[in-house]
Parts: C-alpha cells; sequence; structure tokens
C-alpha cells in the first residue's frame, strides 16, 4: 500500500472535510410510564478478595465496608517494594475484589427491561444478578451495558454482585487502580425502547445561516406484536425548543430499526474552542398519546477539515493542536473520576495554552468528554496500547534496566478487540470534542507488514460508524521501533510519537501530499521534581540519598537538566509545518507508576510540566510562552540556593514578549532576545548572592510583562488559594485547597517542607492529600501532609446537605490559615 506520508486516508484522498454536528450521550425518562435512569453509586458493600459465596443474593455482606462509587482501593496503600504491581503500577496493592448492591424495581415485569450500566471497572468484571452470571468483561476502561430483565425480581429485593480480578501483575504500564471506579447506572425502560448508544446526529450541510441536522436513532420492541408509535424529534437551546418534528413510526416484533429525521437550524452558534455552544437533541416515543421512552444529547455544530497545504481548520479557522497526552487518573484520587477532578485539570492546561488532549492509551469515563465539550478541548480519542503481542517495558530494579512482560490485554486482544473498538467509537462518536481517533500507541506488530490487515480491520470498523479520520501512534524515524512505510501508511493521518527533525524531512521528500500529526513527544521539562534545582554536593547528596545504583537514571536526568531541549525543538518542528496537525507532549501531568529513569523509592512519573497534584513546574511556563498571547515571562532557579554564595548560576527566563531584561538586586545584567540562536529561553550567567531577581518582558519596545523572585526568610505562614468558594451539595463535588508556605514578608519559601495539619468542618470531608513528591510514599487519606518544596495540596468532598465548610491549616510555628465554602 503506497499511500503518501501524512495523507488523510488508505483510500487516497488528499483532502476532507468533515462537516459534523455531534452529540454528547444523556439518557433522560418520564415517570409517567415508569420509565426511569438511577444514578447507581451509592450504598455499595465492598470487600477485597474473591468471595465465592457472595455471589449467591442470601450471603450476609453487612460485615463488608459500605462504600459509594467511584471506588478505587488501590490508591489506599500502602506503598511497598514487594507489591507486584511493582514501578509500573507506583507500587500499590492490587488483587481481586468484589461488590454487592441491593436494591428494588418499581416496575411493570408486563411493560419493562431493566439493564444496568458500567461507565469502567477495573478489571476483569463478571456481573451477577440474583446469583445469575450476566456478563464478563477483561478490558477496565471500556463501558458496557447488560439486561437484567430475565433475572430480575419485579417485586422484592434483588442483589447485584461485581467481581474484578486485577490480580495478575504487573497488569499496566502504568498506575490502572482497581475498583468500580466510573459511574453505574440503573434504566428502566418500556418493552419499546431506544437502544443504548444507537443515537447518532451528523450534520450533511451546515452555513452561517442553516445548518441541516440528521438524526438518526434505532427502535426495538420485544413485545408480542408490532407497535405503533409516534416519535417527536426536538433541538433545545438552554431548555427551549427551537424546531422539532413528528414521524409516525410502525415496530416489527424484535427487529432493531433504524430511522432517519432531518432538522433545520437556523442562525446555529457554532461550536469551538472558544466558543463551545452545546444544543440538545431529544428523541421522545409516544403510544396511545403516552410518553413511553425519552432519548436526550447534547450536541455541538462545527466543521472539521484537514487539508496538508493549509493545516486543520475547525469552522474554518487554522487550528494548531496545542496538546498533551493524559493518563487516566486523578492524582491523590487514584482512578476514582469525579467531575470537578477533570475540570480542574483542564482548567489549569488551558492557562497553560493547551487546547487539546490525546486519552493515553485507552477509553476515558464518559464524564471527561462531557467535560470537554463543555469547555471546548480537542480530542484525539484513543483505544490501545498493545495488539496480539505482549509489551515488555524497561523498567529499573535493584539499580539495572530491565525488561518486565505485562499482563495488561494482549491475550485477550484476538477475542475483544473488535467487541470493545465497537463499543468505545458508539460511545463517544456523538461528541463534538472529538476530532480523530487512535487505534494504538506504539504497537510492535506495525514494526513489520505484520500489522497491516489489524491496522486495516481495525480502521474499517471505525469507518463503518463514524466519519472522523483514524490515526495510530507509532515510533518516529530513526528509533529501534520504527514502523514499515507500508504499516504506517494504513491510517487516514499519520501519527508519530518521537518523531525528530530529519524524520520529517525523509517523510516530506518520500510523501510531500501528505499529512500528519505528532502523536507524542518529549516536554519541555527536567526530570527533577518540581522546584528542584541542584548543585554541586547538593546533587551528590539527593542521589546518594535515593540509595541509587543506576547510571543510566543519573546520566538521563543529567543529560536534560534543567531545560528540556527536546521539547523544544520538537515545538519548533511542528509549528512551522502547516501540514503536521499539531503535538501532543508526554505528559500533561505527572501520574502514578512509570517512573522512568528512577526506580524504588520514586512511585509516579516526572515527565510532565505539571506534577501530580496540579501544581506547575518551570516547562509550564514554557508552553504558556508558546501557546498563549496574554503577556508573561517566568524566570528560575529559585533565589534560595544555600551553599552557592559566590559562585555562578545559569538563570533561565521563557515569555512571549520580543526580549527580557534581567536585574539583580536593581542593576541590569542584560537583555536576551527570542530570536537569539532560534531558542525558545532566554539564559544569563549570574554570580549567586541572596537577594532579588527581576526579569522585565518587552513587546515592540514595550513592557508587557515582570517578575520577581527573592531570597526568602524563614517560614512564618500559610496562604490557602481555591478555584471556587461556591459547591455543589450533591455528595461529590470537590475542592482543592492549595497550600503554601510563606516567609513573613509573604515569599515564598521555595524549599519549605513543614507538617501542616488539617481539618474540616461543617458540611464536607477530607479525601485526599498530596504534595506532587513523586519520591514520597505517605498515604494519600492522611489528615495532615509535609509540604514539598512550599506546596501540598488537600481535597475535601461535599455531602448532599447544604450548608458551610470551614478548613483550617496549621503547622507548628506558623500562622493557622482558613478558607470557607458555601454548598448549595
Amino acid at each position: 500500500m503506497n499511500t503518501p506520508f501524512l495523507s488523510f486516508n488508505h483510500k487516497q484522498i488528499k483532502q476532507l472535510t468533515l462537516i459534523g454536528f455531534i452529540v454528547a450521550f444523556l439518557v433522560s425518562c418520564t415517570k409517567e410510564a415508569q420509565v426511569t435512569t438511577h444514578n447507581f453509586n451509592k450504598g455499595w458493600q465492598f470487600s477485597k478478595g474473591e468471595i465465592t459465596a457472595a455471589i449467591q443474593p442470601a450471603f450476609n455482606d453487612s460485615a463488608w465496608e459500605t462504600i459509594n462509587i467511584p471506588h478505587d482501593w488501590s490508591i489506599k496503600g500502602p506503598f511497598s517494594k514487594d507489591n507486584p504491581s511493582f514501578s509500573r503500577g507506583g507500587w500499590l496493592p492490587t488483587g481481586k475484589c468484589t461488590y454487592r448492591k441491593t436494591f428494588t424495581v418499581d416496575a411493570n415485569a408486563n411493560e419493562h427491561k431493566v439493564f444496568v450500566y458500567f461507565d469502567g471497572a477495573y478489571r476483569n468484571s463478571t456481573v451477577y444478578i440474583n446469583g445469575n452470571k450476566v456478563g464478563f468483561r477483561p478490558l477496565g476502561y471500556i463501558g458496557f451495558e447488560y439486561d437484567l430483565t430475565k433475572f430480575i425480581k419485579f417485586k422484592g429485593e434483588n442483589v447485584l454482585t461485581v467481581t474484578l480480578d486485577n490480580s495478575s501483575q504487573p497488569g499496566s504500564r502504568w498506575y490502572s487502580g482497581t475498583g468500580i471506579y466510573r459511574d453505574v447506572t440503573l434504566k428502566i425502560r418500556n418493552k419499546t425502547y431506544i437502544p443504548t448508544w444507537s443515537l447518532y446526529v451528523t450534520t450533511p450541510q451546515i452555513s452561517k445561516n442553516k445548518a441541516t441536522i440528521n438524526t438518526k436513532f434505532k427502535v426495538t420492541s420485544e413485545f408480542n406484536k408490532a407497535k405503533h408509535v409516534l416519535t417527536k424529534t426536538s433541538i433545545l437551546k438552554n431548555d427551549k425548543v427551537i424546531t422539532s418534528k413528528e414521524d409516525k413510526l410502525t415496530i416489527s416484533k424484535g427487529i432493531n430499526e433504524e430511522f432517519s429525521i432531518d432538522l433545520d437550524i437556523i442562525n446555529p452558534e457554532f461550536w469551538s474552542p472558544e466558543s463551545p455552544n452545546l444544543y440538545t437533541v431529544k428523541v421522545e416515543l409516544f403510544e396511545n398519546g403516552e410518553l413511553i421512552g425519552t432519548e436526550s444529547t447534547r450536541t455541538g455544530i462545527r466543521t472539521l477539515d484537514y487539508n496538508k497545504d493549509s493545516g486543520f481548520s475547525i469552522n474554518g479557522v487554522q487550528t494548531k493542536l496545542k496538546g498533551v497526552c493524559l493518563h487516566h487518573g486523578g492524582g491523590p484520587l487514584g482512578a476514582a473520576v469525579y467531575r470537578r477532578t477533570i475540570e480542574r485539570q483542564l482548567e489549569i492546561l488551558r492557562e497553560m495554552g493547551c487546547n487539546a488532549v490525546r486519552t493515553a492509551h485507552n477509553p476515558f469515563s464518559t464524564e471527561f468528554l462531557d467535560v470537554c465539550d463543555e469547555m471546548g478541548f480537542l480530542v484525539m480519542n484513543e483505544m490501545f496500547d498493545e495488539w496480539e503481542v505482549v509489551k515488555e517495558p524497561a523498567t529499573t530494579q535493584n539499580g539495572k534496566k530491565v525488561r518486565i512482560p505485562v499482563d495488561f490485554y494482549a491475550n485477550q486482544f484476538k477475542e475483544w478487540a473488535d467487541k470493545d473498538l465497537t463499543d468505545f467509537v458508539l460511545r463517544d462518536r456523538n461528541h463534538p470534542s472529538v476530532i480523530m481517533w487512535s487505534i494504538g500507541n506504539e504497537i510492535d506488530q506495525m514494526k513489520t507488514d505484520e500489522g497491516i490487515p489489524i491496522a486495516e480491520r481495525l480502521i474499517d470498523i471505525i469507518h463503518n460508524l463514524d466519519y472522523r479520520p483514524v490515526t495510530n501512534g507509532l515510533i518516529g524515524y530513526g528509533w529501534d521501533a520504527w514502523p514499515s512505510d507500508e504499516a504506517a501508511a494504513t491510517s487516514d493521518i499519520k501519527g508519530f510519537n518521537y518523531i525528530k527533525e530529519n524524520g520529517f524531512v525523509r517523510e516530506e521528500a518520500l510523501f510531500p501530499e501528505a499529512m500528519g500529526i505528532v502523536t507524542e513527544c518529549a516536554s519541555a521539562q527536567s526530570f527533577y521534581p518540581r522546584g528542584t534545582y541542584l548543585y554541586g554536593a547538593q546533587k551528590k547528596a539527593w542521589w546518594d540519598n535515593l540509595n541509587y545504583e543506576s547510571k543510566d537514571a543519573y546520566n538521563w536526568v543529567e543529560t536534560r537538566g534543567l531545560i528540556g531541549e527536546r521539547g523544544y525543538a520538537s515545538w519548533r518542528a511542528v509549528k512551522k509545518r502547516k501540514g503536521v496537525m499539531g503535538q501532543f507532549i508526554w505528559t500533561g501531568f505527572d501520574y502514578l507508576g512509570e517512573v522512568i529513569p528512577f526506580g524504588w523509592p520514586a512511585r509516579s512519573s516526572s515527565f510532565a510540566p505539571i506534577d501530580l497534584c496540579g501544581f506547575p513546574k518551570d516547562g509550564y511556563y514554557f508552553y504558556q510562552s508558546q501557546w498563549t498571547s496574554k503577556p508573561m515571562v517566568h524566570i528560575f532557579p529559585h533565589w534560595n540556593l544555600e551553599g552557592m554564595e559566590g559562585k555562578e548560576v545559569a538563570v533561565y527566563a521563557y515569555t512571549n514578549g520580543d526580549e527580557v531584561e534581567l536585574f539583580q538586586d536593581g542593576k541590569s545584567l542584560g537583555k536576551q532576545s527570542n530570536d537569539i540562536n532560534d531558542v525558545e529561553y532566554q539564559q544569563w550567567k549570574v554570580i549567586y548572592t541572596p537577594g532579588t531577581l527581576k526579569a522585565i518582558a518587552s513587546k515592540n519596545g514595550k513592557i508587557v510583562a515582570e517578575k520577581e523572585v527573592k531570597t526568602a526568610g524563614k517560614p512564618a505562614k500559610i496562604e490557602l488559594f481555591a478555584r471556587r468558594s461556591n459547591l455543589k451539595a450533591n455528595g461529590t463535588d470537590l475542592a482543592y485547597i492549595e497550600c503554601t508556605i510563606l516567609d513573613a514578608d509573604g515569599n515564598v519559601v521555595p524549599n519549605a517542607d513543614n507538617l501542616i495539619e488539617f481539618k474540616v468542618d461543617g458540611v464536607g470531608t477530607l479525601i485526599g492529600v498530596g504534595n506532587g513528591d513523586n519520591m514520597n510514599h505517605d498515604s494519600f487519606q492522611a489528615s495532615s501532609r509535609k509540604a514539598f518544596n512550599s506546596k501540598c495540596l488537600a481535597i475535601i468532598k461535599t455531602s448532599e446537605k447544604t450548608g458551610d465548610i470551614k478548613f483550617t491549616a496549621s503547622s507548628k510555628g506558623l500562622e493557622t490559615a482558613t478558607i470557607k465554602f458555601i454548598t448549595e
């Protein structure tokens, strides 16, 4: 197959303009017909271990722990070098576990069906209802639904049992968590209904004046005779119907029929990263004037254009993807999915200038895509980390580099891949944030032509379900795992991980008509933890403290130093090429597990410009300087460099201005331009003396931003910051409280490590703490935390009671700080 590099698809199409009206799946039902959708997250019983007797309804689980979903029990620890999850799993425990929930159903056996939906349960889940097995799913990241009707008691109690098995370790290349960590929903439907994920909305025609909306949906009936129903399809904006259409349909017994309806929106409001306007599409089913079912979706209208010459455009606006790869975790909360965790992560990324996310390397929660829809993020939606070949990633054990097979998905791929991929696309194809699909990450079988038929099969599955292009994150030219040109050409848009300048040059010469994307690249960030700057004896002491034997790790960390040349080079190559859609740096946030280049005691990664708790590192400001227009300047290191008095220190600056002038104690050390040596940072050699550094950034000869760093005194007080003071009394809303140690004059004490005690009064609960130190083994569920380089984090969860929450942070010898929240 001789498809050009970076071409749109394997059918050799140079350009394709996609016009899409996309939807995010919601469910709404009415009481009139007793058709309901229940949040099924509350009141589960939980126990670690495989308890076969618990499958039977009569089993007594009163001694078990009562929990609410989302739930990840691995995150409670403890961290141990003996845990078989190893460094890849963050040294946290895994194993088997069992969940049970007792409930009743208010429905009519002659008219209704009962379904349960899990958005994710890690992993090897088996679901039973009243002792009867209804399904098994090995992949822990996929959403799945089971029909419980055959075994449901419409009168009396029912027992839903879920067993999980995450005991085969290491079972992932990163921390996975263990548990029912995403939402669970119980659905009671009429026997004539619209099946889950069958509602699909597109827009065949879009202009500024009118958008034609095509709504496809299936209707199934399980009654013994044909049903005559009336469908009403409506489009709403801000809960107000702006257009609707009614149709009479005849539904045959046992047939899953698809119907198609067109509606027009006059003067549509487009969805874009800057203005993520959403509509709602609602399909209602009526029988004899009675409403028997409803399916609703949120929608976004936008055009997508992929063109090698003009680049990627949305609604006609050229848009470079300034993206990050994310793993699915929530830092101190582990794998448990909370909406506010997602919102905060995306807020921090947006302030960095990020506009896109790659879901590495598995389906994310429905809620994640919902929030991306609302906030205007663009998503590369990725499915697989491996196909049929087990990965053996490098790690460090006892100071030596070793490769250990990971029991993740390869052994299930042949049986489950087509089903999982189909469900993945059906679930997510209606999100306006999704602009492309990815079928893999650094897949070993793509090194040779062996991967071609597999890739083509997976791509065909997606093309049969959706119109957006497909890519595949392949290792770039020059690396050992470089794929064959024929294998790489199977994708609609070529995706490459860690491609270098010489790789771009090679591909452009071979395939001048091609378009592609950097699916993964190094970030512009030191491997040292946030705020860590080491010199001379300090550096030796830090490494000695790790009791670390690996020279490879030392060389890897020291070669990168305090700046990220590979990250700079990648962005430099991408931004000058229109035919490259953009890049996704590895990663947006640090994550648990995959502690490369370290081993024990490291328990989380250090690749990202943002640490595990959401605190920016220096690399964050590099991307802010390149990806944002709001004037900024950042300088580092901090200026509490004890032991370096009288010695030369490199001082760096990032800015989106034209130049930066650095002052030391009021004396100019000269100006540095952004054009010098074609680099994206400024550098001065400075003799360290305690005092003040000040950077002044200018653009077009005018001062646009300033940043000052002072030598701080001793810790004196705590500063608290939260992004919101008004919370929802829904039992799942979160407040993230950032704690910073200051001196008496209000300066950040950059190396402060005071132990801070937390207290919560009122209608909230402390559920997580952290500080961003990837070597720290303290519990994330403690009531205190040592600051790491001046900062730590506390996370509060609301209850369902309205009222006030008072948070207090105290530390011996420091002024106590408080912050209040209102829940309603």
